[in-house]
């Protein structure tokens, strides 16, 4: 492959995405409405991705070196820092829970953290731009499954880093798969 720096991308404008499990993705040319939930300003740590693979070796005592390998797991987590305190934002970052009014009054709101057996699962769209190259990543199953560690400080903005972990769909298709119009991606 030649050298192109036209073909370096720069996750400058990203969009996050969830929704309720089993929530019909949008279609490539259309931007995700209600149900899905838009996450708002993240930092500019960005998005990370990680898919990693957990392999068994297995060795014989006529080899050094493994004789064969088993992938026995594919974890993947999508993370990101959530700068926005909002309603979602805030649910997400807790794992669930639920907000209500406080007693009579109509603009002060009282959070419930959701009970400890709960799971707050979401399908997931994390939306990438460089120019007109766009990447849209879709996971069918996701879940906060860290802890969250936040601080209100005087000089900085309080952020919510969160973790989802990509869980295996409800059905037997691929857990995400990744859409795009980059020409980058095209087969020679």
């Amino acid at each position: 492959m030649a050298l192109d720096a036209t073909d370096i991308r720069v996750g400058g404008n990203t969009r996050i995405y969830l929704a309720p499990l089993s929530t019909v993705f949008p279609a490539w040319d259309t931007d995700p409405a209600d149900p899905w939930i838009d996450l708002g300003y993240v930092t500019t740590d960005g998005v990370s991705f990680n898919f990693g693979r957990e392999i068994n070796e297995i060795y014989a005592m006529q080899s050094a070196e493994p004789v064969r390998t088993i992938n026995t797991r594919l974890p993947k987590t999508v993370g990101f820092n959530l700068m926005q305190s909002g309603r979602d934002q805030f649910l997400v970052a807790m794992g669930g829970g639920t907000w209500t009014a406080e007693g009579s009054e109509t603009d002060v709101y009282r959070y419930e953290p959701a009970d400890v057996g709960a799971t707050d699962e979401r399908a997931l769209i994390v939306e990438m731009e460089d120019g007109g190259n766009i990447y849209r990543w879709h996971f069918k199953r996701t879940q906060n499954r860290e802890g969250i560690e936040f601080a209100y400080q005087r000089e900085d903005a309080a952020t919510f880093a969160v973790t989802m972990a990509v869980l295996a769909p409800q059905d037997d298709s691929k857990p995400f798969y990744l859409v795009s119009n980059d020409p980058a991606l095209a087969a020679a």
